[in-house]
């Protein structure tokens, strides 16, 4: 009997299933002979409709006043439901919500169309409906109304059916065989399929096996290298008037030329050099060029460093081809990769033993499944094509190459050169051109140069990040809740154990290992208390020596002085019995390794899984043990040691960072390359490079500095009221929220605003919320409407909305045009000034205000003012809602560093006009006066 199914969509007035309404209902019932019906109605909700949702949908509040309420439309609703499996998109985790909220009755299987294309389609970086229906071909030209949307949702159900029905044989089986016996709602999708495919094609087709690449062998540097002439690079970029399929909209800038120039003097001269190069410079392509011909010329590897996922994409997926396609085609090819840390990568050998485990839970059956058939269509192993859930990351931890013995005699892919870690290893080897992120290029300093293959030149892009990533991958941090779920994973081997032992003979190597188990287990739960012990001291500590401000700053800086205090004595006795308790269990597990290894696969079933958990445990317990014990036992004058209060539930966080990274970076990171370029948009403050080269260990680089090509005199207006309330007075929120409300109001929306605390962005998006959506502008605030990604597509996609963002919206948001107009600076960005590393390294000055604090707070305030010009034709204004950048002596460090921008100090009434003057029609020319 063929399946019958319905494609439901619902619009709502907002996203929460408990407090927001039903106010449409689209639904499209089909089987495999085609549509048989359709079902649509508005719904009353019995509330004004937001504006923001009115703008998505087109729906009016006087149609919704004429619609039925739900209940009078729920009898027909279920009797159109009624028999059938029900298919959305994020039905699970929306629709039905609703529909349960409603008490309106459906059937059990659920097949979420947004599960199914994780699934199917690993590779995709979208996975909304009009992202689905683009993919596809699937034509949708109305969207966020509730028929058009389940009509398009059909679709994509049997474009995502005929995508199922292409997987091999043995794919689709094991697939379908894995995901039965769960509770996944759509767990019945995969055997359909493979009934439909053993009726089509009962003798099934070829099966899937893993097929080596070919890599091309390691380069082999020139003993003496050869200058690259300064012609030959310019000569590829020019090359790109002549080439728009690879660079369109291409124009000579001479900015970009000069650093061409700087880099490739650099790399033939073996020379440190900063170079800062403003928005539309192209610095990319200035470094890239260069670095390529001098790669090529010498066989000499060059490591791109990066700070950013996006500069990443951006390199890897869209300038490096572009430079492929600008190198004359004599010129051997440029090979280039992207490499990442071990724990990114799949291990085969973990996946094939879980794979042969007997059984496996929900959350393995659809880990195991996605990866089954993302092994179909990945090239790489890495862990950033797939979007893993919080439980999926768990699992991945165990499927992951960190820890795994990759050697040729432990690994039958590394016979056949499947091994995606030696994949990746290997094309890096034969690269010339290697794109790491900051993190990894530390990580292999530290490890000895254990993680790279061996470079010559290095280029650090966005390198304003370079000495907080020192910061923290040199440092430690240890939460309260990482210790509690280091001990419940503990205590978790023993089911895991018995379970994979089976029908082991108990009196047999395999059998016995079942009491070091035990051991652990109960290592474990002894070492709870003690843990808990060092919490309460801990916490007591903190209490004690910040007094009444222990709530209000949660964080405390551990000097000298206090480790000598009599309560200090308290934290060491607790800690010195946590440490030998985790210890012991850190010895019983290497003994519960051995007696794993000695096993092999004789006497356990899936030991390679088992051995994985066990081997992540003991080095995680050991980094754990190894931090606590230098924060704890002794006082080193070179480290910064503090503990801190999540702000979320008030556990403790214990932490210590270098008090100086310079050293280190200069010595085992500089020292060990002929070149060493570093760049970024913003590098200098108050027009020079000292504070960077200092806090880097740069003082002796040459140094460029290029002003961006944009003409902000007339691109980009600055607004600084002279009557706004400073931030330290009691009615600047007030205030704040009414200037954002009039100046958004003036822009039409098209704003961001920029807050350096999640406390005062949540208390201004309550003010100006209600006000901004009677004038139907959106307000959408970072942590409370979505994730930093979903606010800036929303700005894109909607231009009539606000939104509010804190750390992460500060660089590397680009909304390009007039969606993104006007860009509200609340509060200038200095750091908490009792922030443990920042405290500690501000007392090495003897001016720390002035000659720390304030470059340091200039480089951030030059970071957000970025967001605002991001093309040629972008016109924008900056309203800065700090007073103290004219009030204040230090203020013109902060104006001084803005691009030659028309500013004005004006009264706060005044603003609104002036900002829709800037932006209004016609304007795009004129200053104003």
């Amino acid at each position: 009997m063929a399946t019958t199914y319905v494609a439901l969509d619902l619009e709502t007035t907002g996203l929460d299933f408990r407090t927001d309404a039903i106010i449409e209902v689209g639904a499209v019932r089909f089987d495999g002979d085609g549509v048989r019906h359709r079902y649509s109605t508005l719904v009353n909700p019995r509330r004004p409709l937001p504006p923001r949702i009115q703008e998505l949908t087109g729906i009016r509040d006087e149609e919704l006043r004429q619609a039925p309420p739900l209940e009078a439309i729920t009898q027909e609703l279920e009797a159109f439901l009624h028999g059938a499996v029900i298919v959305g998109h994020n039905v699970v985790g929306f629709d039905v919500r609703f529909l349960d909220a409603a008490s309106i009755r459906y059937g059990e299987s659920l097949y979420d169309t947004f599960d199914l294309a994780t699934l199917l389609l690993p590779g995709l970086t979208q996975y909304s409906l009009a992202a689905l229906a683009a993919h596809f071909q699937i034509d949708f030209p109305v969207q966020h109304r509730a028929l058009a949307d389940a009509e398009a949702t059909r679709d994509l159900f049997l474009a995502l059916q005929e995508q199922a029905l292409q997987l091999q044989p043995n794919v689709l089986g094991q697939v379908a065989q894995w995901l039965t016996p769960t509770a996944w709602p759509w767990r019945g999708f995969f055997p359909e399929v493979w009934e439909m495919a053993q009726a089509s094609a009962p003798a099934g087709g070829r099966p899937f096996r893993l097929q080596p690449p070919t890599i091309a062998g390691p380069l082999s540097p020139r003993s003496r290298p050869e200058p690259v002439p300064v012609e030959q690079p310019l000569a590829v970029l020019a090359s790109g008037q002549r080439q728009p399929e690879a660079l369109p909209q291409f124009e000579e800038r001479p900015e970009q030329q000069a650093m061409v120039r700087a880099v490739n003097e650099a790399l033939n001269e073996g020379q440190r050099l900063l170079v800062e190069a403003g928005t539309g410079t192209g610095k990319s392509l200035a470094y890239l060029i260069p670095a390529a011909c001098e790669a090529l010329t010498n066989d000499r590897r060059v490591v791109i460093s990066t700070a950013t996922i996006n500069l990443q994409d951006q390199l890897t997926g869209k300038d490096l081809p572009a430079l492929r396609a600008l190198l004359p085609d004599d010129s051997t090819e440029l090979r280039a990769c992207q490499l990442k840390g071990r724990r990114n990568y799949l291990c085969l050998r973990r996946f094939a033993a879980l794979q042969a485990s007997p059984s496996l839970s929900d959350d393995e059956a659809h880990i195991a499944a996605r990866i089954l058939i993302w092994l179909t269509q990945t090239e790489t192993g890495d862990r950033g094509e797939l979007r893993l859930t919080p439980a999926e990351e768990t699992i991945w931890r165990r499927l992951s190459a960190e820890g795994a013995d990759c050697s040729v005699n432990n690994s039958p892919f590394m016979v056949e050169g499947t091994c995606f870690l030696q994949r990746a290893r290997r094309r890096a080897e034969s690269s010339h051109i290697v794109v790491v992120n900051h993190s990894l290029l530390l990580s292999d300093i530290a490890s000895e140069g254990r993680v790279l293959p061996p470079y010559d030149h290095l280029v650090v892009d966005e390198a304003h990040h370079l000495e907080e990533e020192a910061t923290r991958q040199f440092g430690f941090t240890c939460r309260e809740s990482e210790v509690a779920e280091l001990l419940d994973r503990m205590e978790g081997l023993s089911p895991s154990l018995r379970g994979a032992l089976g029908g082991a003979d108990p009196l047999g190597p395999a059998g016995q290992i079942t009491g070091t188990v035990d051991a652990v287990r109960r290592a474990a739960r002894g070492t709870r208390s003690h843990h808990q012990e060092l919490s309460r001291q801990l916490l007591a500590f903190l209490r004690q020596q910040a007094g009444g401000a222990a709530e209000q700053e949660p964080r405390l800086l551990i000097t000298r002085g206090m480790r000598v205090q009599p309560d200090w004595s308290g934290v060491e006795m607790a800690w010195e019995n946590l440490g030998l308790s985790l210890r012991e269990a850190l010895g019983l597990l290497d003994r519960l390794q051995a007696a794993l290894s000695e096993t092999g696969e004789s006497g356990v079933v899936n030991s390679e899984m088992l051995l994985a958990e066990v081997d992540a445990l003991r080095q995680e317990g050991q980094a754990l043990v190894d931090g606590l014990a230098v924060a704890l036992e002794r006082d080193d004058p070179e480290r910064v040691v503090w503990l801190e209060r999540e702000r979320g539930d008030g556990s403790l966080v214990v932490a210590w960072a270098p008090l100086h990274v310079d050293e280190t970076l200069r010595t085992r990171l500089y020292d060990d390359r002929s070149s060493v370029i570093l760049t970024g948009a913003t590098l200098t403050s108050q027009g020079s490079f000292d504070y960077l080269r200092e806090r880097l260990g740069l003082e002796d680089a040459q140094t460029l500095a290029m002003d961006s090509p944009f003409d902000f005199q007339g691109a980009a207006l600055v607004l600084v009221p002279h009557d706004m309330p400073e931030p330290s007075q009691s009615d600047y929120l007030d205030a704040l929220g009414r200037a954002i409300v009039d100046l958004a109001r003036a822009s039409a929306g098209r704003a961001l605003v920029l807050f350096t605390s999640h406390a005062t962005l949540r208390a201004s998006h309550a003010f100006i919320r209600e006000p901004l959506q009677r004038e139907g502008i959106a307000v959408m605030g970072q942590g409370i409407d979505g994730s930093p990604r979903y606010l800036v597509r929303y700005l894109q996609s909607n231009p009539r909305s606000v939104i509010l963002g804190t750390a992460s919206f500060w660089e590397g948001i680009d909304v390009v045009g007039e969606a993104l107009s006007l860009l509200i600076i609340a509060r200038l960005p200095f750091t908490v000034p009792t922030e443990p590393v920042f405290a500690a390294r501000s007392a090495l000055y003897d001016e720390p205000f002035t000659q720390y604090a304030v470059p340091q707070a200039t480089l951030r305030f030059r970071q957000g003012f970025g967001r605002l010009i991001r093309s040629k034709t972008d016109r924008g204004v900056l309203v800065v809602l700090d007073r103290r950048i004219v009030s204040k002596r230090y203020g013109s460090a902060f104006l001084d560093s803005l691009p030659g921008c028309s500013k004005r100090e004006v009264m706060l009434r005044e603003m609104p006009a002036l900002v829709q003057q800037w932006l209004g029609p016609g304007e795009h020319t004129r200053e104003v006066e």
